[in-house]
């Protein structure tokens, strides 16, 4: 059965895996553009284009690196190919022989799905710190929509009783922040941002 892997086939099984993360991936933007676009500083846009913004350029990465080590170990096989040969066109040792590269495949790119992932979120978490650093006056429990949105994409929990408070609470704590409120804010705690941009444009 191993017989018929050799670094070819790797090779081979790798690119696969960078065809998959590729196809997948989509036209990467600035993560800080659309947090801008998001709190109102810019044309508004859904949260989780944040995140999947930040998984696409993750899967491009993922995607270019197992293509150049695939083509690279192909590139190896052609220039000294193995010395042992494959034994025959034996069907069933074949398919062992597939199954298992297979296996490979499913493994390694769900392995590199999770870094993906992991690594994503890490950035996402630390992206919004900075956003909310630079723009302390941004009162979590006037906008409950945004401080859900965002908490959810944290993965912080909240319960039927929960006021928006205490769940705002532990949103900033999952980013680091403070958990000192904002006191005597405007309903758009950008309002001021929007109108000096108006009166420059003016």
């Amino acid at each position: 059965m191993t017989s018929y892997i050799n670094l070819l086939t790797v090779g081979l099984a790798l690119s696969i895996v960078g065809v998959i993360f590729l196809a997948n991936s989509m036209a990467v933007r600035k993560p800080r553009r659309f947090i801008q676009e998001y709190f109102g500083i810019e044309r508004p846009q859904h949260l989780r284009s944040v995140l999947d913004q930040l998984n696409a350029k993750a899967q491009i990465f993922c995607g270019f690196l197992a293509l150049l080590v695939g083509f690279s170990l192909q590139i190896s096989a052609a220039i000294d190919p193995p010395a042992l040969a494959g034994t025959g066109d034996d069907a069933w040792t074949r398919a062992q022989s597939l199954s298992v590269l297979a296996t490979g495949i499913v493994v390694l790119t769900a392995g590199l799905r999770f870094l993906q992932n992991a690594w994503s979120l890490a950035v996402f978490r630390r992206l919004m710190a900075e956003f909310f650093a630079e723009h302390p006056d941004w009162d979590f429990e006037k906008h409950p929509h945004e401080t859900r949105e965002l908490g959810d994409l944290l993965g912080v929990d909240h319960g039927e009783d929960d006021s928006i408070g205490d769940y705002a609470d532990r949103v900033r704590a999952s980013l680091g922040l403070t958990h000192d409120r904002p006191s005597a804010l405007a309903d758009d705690a950008f309002a001021p941002m929007r109108r000096l941009g108006s009166e420059r444009r003016g």
